[in-house]
């Protein structure tokens, strides 16, 4: 029979056994467990916790993903573009892999809040969603005769270093080789790509915040991408386009990076249609362009590429008033100049400077109300010496 100290000694023994047991894990933090902490915004405390949970799910999400990859052994393989783009959407996205989770702590101080949370991640769900976007990247990917021959776009211009990551990640997935230049302003730029024959993309990067949602607990940010594209060794530029955007996550860091990549995606989607790679020896017609109004240009040049029998245009060159076009097709100078009469209409009234041949010279402008429509039987404008 126990005497009573060996009694209490037992009774003790279980109770701190029952204790230990029941710890929460904050006591004992393992992978499960995750602390985020953010700024109370407005006194919001509500949005303030679906923002840190928000972030407790990223965190715990991005461990298991990367336990998935040394499983499989690619911890040391740089990310592909469609892991890359899964990994991202953990951001606002995280909570989708995760089956329970419980808050172990939740402390408010000095305008922020910080949680503890115990999270349990779905891995079979991770894993298939990973498996997944190893085929979508296999897949979008385009063969190595589709990518532009030459070296590298060098991608440089006044904005972040991750909206210049985000831009360079879009055109690698569209399949245009870029590679990032720590240049800001457009003088250097072109000179490091004159110097490589490479071609440059300057671009200029603006955001703002737009602020919670009205009856959600997203943020949004609005983006622009301003980009200017010279073509290898000339210099000359060949596309001006503008992106605006907008993203919406549960904070603003990770909208900023949605609202990139929405704008970066369909610059690239622009550059890669305007970058097919040409056959050597392919057949052309020069368009030299008298350009009245610089936007008749870029109108001009979506007409050309709209054309059935056209399979590339180039810019070659501009100037304040000049425009040299190369495009790659079967139809003659003649033909190519009947169709953008007829196919631009309405839009542009386009006259011939010069009889065609191999090279069409034309006069472009933008139609106004009460224009004539430009067609065969237009009265051209003085032939140019």
């Amino acid at each position: 029979m126990l005497s009573r100290s060996a009694l209490r000694q037992l009774v003790l023994a279980g109770a701190i056994a029952i204790l230990l047991f029941t710890m929460p894990a904050a006591a004992q933090p393992g992978e499960r467990v995750v602390t985020a902490e953010v700024p109370i915004v407005n006194g919001n405390a509500v949005v303030a916790k679906q923002r840190a949970l928000a972030d407790a799910f990223r965190q715990v999400v991005e461990r298991a993903f990367s336990d998935l990859r040394k499983e499989s052994g690619g911890e040391a393989q740089p990310l592909s573009a469609g892991l890359a783009q899964l990994k991202a959407s953990f951001a606002n996205r995280g909570q989708r892999f995760v089956r329970s989770y419980r808050v172990l702590e939740e402390e408010e101080g000095g305008g922020r809040l910080r949680v503890q949370v115990d999270a349990d991640v779905d891995t079979a769900l991770l894993r298939r969603e990973m498996e997944r976007a190893r085929g979508a990247a296999a897949e979008d990917l385009p063969t190595t005769s589709a990518r532009p021959a030459g070296p590298s776009i060098l991608v440089g211009g006044d904005l972040s270093d991750e909206a210049s990551m985000v831009v360079v990640k879009a055109l690698g997935t569209a399949g245009v080789q870029a590679q990032s230049a720590a240049v800001r302003d457009e003088a250097p730029l072109i000179a490091a790509a004159v110097r490589q024959a490479a071609p440059a993309l300057w671009l200029a990067a603006t955001w703002f915040g737009e602020g919670p949602i009205r009856g959600a607990s997203r943020v949004s940010v609005g983006c622009e991408l301003r980009a200017r594209f010279w073509s290898a060794g000339s210099g000359a530029v060949a596309i001006v386009l503008d992106r605006s955007e907008r993203g919406f996550a549960n904070d603003e860091a990770a909208a900023r990076l949605a609202c990139w990549q929405l704008a970066a995606a369909s610059l690239a989607r622009h550059l890669a249609g305007s970058l097919r790679r040409i056959p050597a020896g392919a057949r052309y017609v020069t368009l030299d362009v008298d350009v009245v109004e610089p936007a008749a240009l870029m109108a001009l040049i979506q007409v050309v590429k709209r054309l059935g029998a056209v399979s590339a245009a180039e810019v070659r060159q501009v100037t304040t008033n000049q425009a040299e076009i190369r495009v790659f097709t079967r139809m003659s100078g003649r033909e190519i100049e009947a169709a953008l009469i007829r196919d631009a209409a309405g839009r542009l009234l386009v006259a011939e400077l010069k009889p065609p041949a191999d090279r069409v010279t034309l006069q472009v402008r933008l139609a106004q109300a009460g224009d004539p429509q430009s067609g065969a039987g237009a009265e051209p404008p003085a032939t140019k010496p």
